[in-house]
C-alpha cells in the first residue's frame, strides 16, 4: 500500500499537465488588481496636480486684481476652480487677506470670505496658521487662497476617499492690497 502511495506521489510530482492554467488562476487576479491600482493611484495624483494648478491660477488672478471683489466675483472664482480642477465632488474656496503688524508683532486678518462649506478664517485660526505663513514687512499684505475637494476613486483598491486641499499665499502685484466690496 505504501509503495502505491509513493508511486502516486512521484507521478503527481512529475506531471506537468495543467500548470499554466493553475498559474494563471493564481496570478491573474493579482495582476488585474495591480493594473487597476496603478490606474487609481495615477488618477489620484493627477487630481491632486490639477487641483493645485487650479488653486495657483485663482491665486494669481486675485493677485493681479486692482478693483474691489465681491460675493459674485468669489462665486465665479469657485466656478473657475471647479472647471479647472475637473472636480465632480463638493468643493470649497476661502480667500483671506492678511497683513503683518510690527506693533502687535503678529499677523492681522483684514477680511476672509468663502464659497462652499468652508468657514471664514478667524483671527484665532490665523494664529494657528502662522507657522505656514512667510515672513513679511510691516504693513505688507498677503492673499491667502485655500481650496478643498474630495477625490473619490472609481474602484476600491484600498485608497478610499481622499481630501485634497491647497494652501497658497500670494502678494498683491498691481495694488497694495486686495479689497472686499460688500
Amino acid at each position: 500500500m505504501f509503495k502505491k502511495f509513493q508511486t502516486f506521489l512521484k507521478n503527481f510530482a512529475e506531471d506537468s499537465k495543467g500548470t499554466v492554467a493553475v498559474e494563471a488562476a493564481i496570478i491573474l487576479p493579482l495582476l488585474m488588481w495591480s493594473y487597476m491600482a496603478m490606474y487609481i493611484f495615477f488618477d489620484a495624483y493627477q487630481t491632486r496636480s490639477s487641483t493645485e494648478k487650479a488653486a495657483f491660477t485663482i491665486s494669481d488672478i486675485l493677485s493681479r486684481e486692482t478693483a474691489a471683489i465681491d460675493t459674485t466675483y468669489l462665486a465665479n472664482m469657485r466656478s473657475l476652480f471647479d472647471m479647472l480642477s475637473e472636480s465632480d465632488s463638493a468643493t470649497g474656496l476661502r480667500v483671506s487677506v492678511i497683513s503683518w503688524s510690527v506693533v502687535s508683532d503678529d499677523y492681522e486678518l483684514e477680511w476672509s470670505h468663502t464659497q462652499g462649506t468652508f468657514a471664514s478664517l478667524s483671527a484665532d485660526a490665523l494664529n494657528s496658521l502662522s507657522e505656514r505663513l512667510p515672513t513679511m514687512a510691516d504693513g505688507e499684505t498677503l492673499i491667502l487662497v485655500e481650496t478643498y475637494s474630495t477625490y473619490e476613486p472609481a474602484l476600491n483598491v484600498g485608497l478610499g476617499d481622499q481630501q485634497v486641499s491647497t494652501f497658497i499665499f500670494t502678494r498683491p502685484r498691481f495694488a497694495p492690497q486686495l479689497v472686499w466690496s460688500s
